[in-house]
């Protein structure tokens, strides 16, 4: 039931030259890294195992993931910013965001996306999990296809050349206790057979569109009952599904106090006590976790999906990012809803986050560790597995040949190497600091700038300045 990342780009056996280069085993210099006829890396060598076309002058690190994107929400930029006459959260921002989904289409929807997408990857991000919940027409009424938005994300991540996994959303709810979806919320909602459907229709697309995968997202406790995630579930499990599964979790002081009210119990202490989650499962935000939570998520080998930029526009709090790494935990980096679309921009606000609570630097490191290396191995190891994908700090075979060549010529890197480049690009990383970003084997962002960009933003013009 769970779509293998599918290639119908008609690639060729190739290799390409690295001055310096980040494997699983640590940098490598002069090295070959020799890629398959699908995009897939299979070795890493010192002789070319076929013709070498490409060398790259600047040092070679993996592209990021993006483990958590709502590529919709790009298009609010500069329209949730208006205070309130009460005190402003997460639940009036939501408010904002409701108005304007009533005015987008499929069509709308996909050029959003391809937009937001080819940002991603001109900001280090050369894979993106898509947390996608916008499945219906206004007010509620179906599509004739149920992944018809499904499709136009899809589709979206074809033009921008970016990798991707789909993660279509189960609401079902407006809150603890079943209760009804507002009239606003209709375009996301889904009851279990519905939404298996919708699986359904949406893994036959994936097989037909490149670079695409697909996961399963159960909102979040609210959204979904319990009978609905063990009914879910048990489904998956009789199709031996292997993929992904994401859900948000204990974002808000409210959502957790009406997880309390309702099942007595703590967003991560029921979700853990009570069903199968293991090292599949990526538990968005977390905020708000307690010692024993923290403790728990580590024994099930979660990842903790953290999207700094937003949880801080939102006001959401700061996940105890600095304890899960002392704990061993695996963590990535999302975009959520896009405001900023920066790689090393959500690295080192997590960093700073726990700095600015502790009033102590370098946090997210250990002893002799250099700090933005670690952040950036860390993130890559715990967004691939929250991809369902082999966790690496580096290249490694068997994975997707996405490479981020930064600028040999950058004032900042000059006279750097190693980990201290790792840092500069994390702690002052700009687009001007990427010469190429390169997916699946196939260049997608040259001279900072993406090779499809007149196309993509004149898609965006005459579809989105106008809505």
């Amino acid at each position: 039931m769970h779509s293998q990342v599918n290639s119908h780009m008609n690639l060729q056996r190739q290799s390409f030259f690295a001055e310096q280069l980040l494997s699983e085993e640590g940098w490598q210099s002069s090295k070959f890294i020799n890629v398959d006829d699908q995009g897939i890396i299979v070795s890493i060598t010192d002789v070319a195992e076929t013709q070498c076309k490409t060398s790259f002058k600047g040092a070679v690190i993996p592209g990021m993931i993006n483990l958590h994107s709502h590529a919709f929400q790009r298009s609010l930029v500069g329209r949730t910013g208006l205070k309130g006459a009460t005190d402003d959260s997460f639940w009036s921002w939501r408010e904002a965001m409701y108005q304007q989904l009533g005015q987008m289409d499929p069509g709308i929807i996909e050029a959003i996306t391809a937009y937001c997408y080819m940002e991603l990857l001109q900001g280090g991000y050369t894979s993106v999990a898509e947390f996608h919940y916008l499945h219906h027409q206004a007010g509620g009424a179906p599509y004739a296809d149920p992944a018809e938005t499904s499709r136009r994300i899809l589709a979206a991540a074809e033009t921008a050349g970016i990798g991707l996994t789909i993660l279509p959303v189960l609401y079902s709810w407006a809150g603890f206790g079943q209760q009804p979806l507002a009239q606003r919320q209709t375009p996301f909602g889904h009851g279990i057979d519905s939404y298996l459907d919708l699986l359904d229709s949406l893994d036959k697309h994936c097989k037909e569109a490149a670079l695409s995968d697909w996961g399963v997202a159960p909102h979040s406790l609210r959204a979904v009952d319990q009978v609905q995630l063990h009914e879910l579930l048990d489904t998956l499990a009789r199709k031996k599904f292997s993929g992904p599964l994401h859900i948000h979790i204990a974002e808000q002081q409210q959502e957790v106090a009406d997880c309390i009210n309702f099942y007595g119990a703590r967003p991560v202490q029921w979700l853990l006590d009570n069903l199968p989650v293991n090292e599949n499962w990526c538990l968005v935000h977390a905020t708000h976790v307690n010692e024993e939570e923290l403790e728990m998520m580590q024994r099930a080998g979660v990842v903790a999906g953290l999207c700094p930029t937003t949880e801080a526009d939102l006001g959401d709090g700061i996940f105890p990012a600095s304890r899960w790494q002392e704990l061993g935990g695996a963590w990535g980096i999302g975009s959520d809803s896009n405001l900023c679309v920066n790689a090393p921009e959500e690295l080192r606000l997590l960093e700073f986050g726990q700095r600015l609570r502790d009033q102590q630097r370098n946090l997210m490191a250990a002893p002799g560790e250099t700090v933005g290396a670690e952040l950036y191995a860390s993130a890559l190891s715990g967004g691939l597995q929250a991809l369902a994908k082999p966790p690496a700090r580096g290249f490694t075979p068997g994975q997707r040949a996405d490479f981020l060549v930064l600028n040999q010529n950058h004032p900042l890197l000059m006279g750097k190497e190693k980990d201290q480049l790792l840092d500069t690009w994390v702690f002052a990383g700009s687009a001007e600091m990427l010469s190429q970003v390169w997916v699946a084997g196939q260049c997608r962002v040259k001279n900072g700038r993406h090779i499809e960009k007149d196309k993509i933003e004149s898609e965006w013009r005459r579809r989105v300045v106008k809505y």
